[in-house]
């Protein structure tokens, strides 16, 4: 393998990573988010999303 096409798939790859952790991140906060006020306060989880601009959803 060349070291473009190297340096082409190690940059695919890392950007895959970060989508793949994104859509995990997304997936664990929908789920938290599902549950009821008082069980998300149990386990610790903020009421707040951190200052992120919803969708209008």
């Amino acid at each position: 393998m060349t070291p473009l096409a190297a340096s082409l798939f190690e940059s695919v790859r890392s950007y895959s990573r970060r989508l793949r952790t994104m859509h995990d991140d997304f997936r664990m906060a929908h789920f938290m988010y599902s549950l009821p006020e008082d069980i998300r306060k149990d386990i610790g989880w903020p009421d707040f999303d951190g200052g992120r601009i919803s969708r209008g959803r």
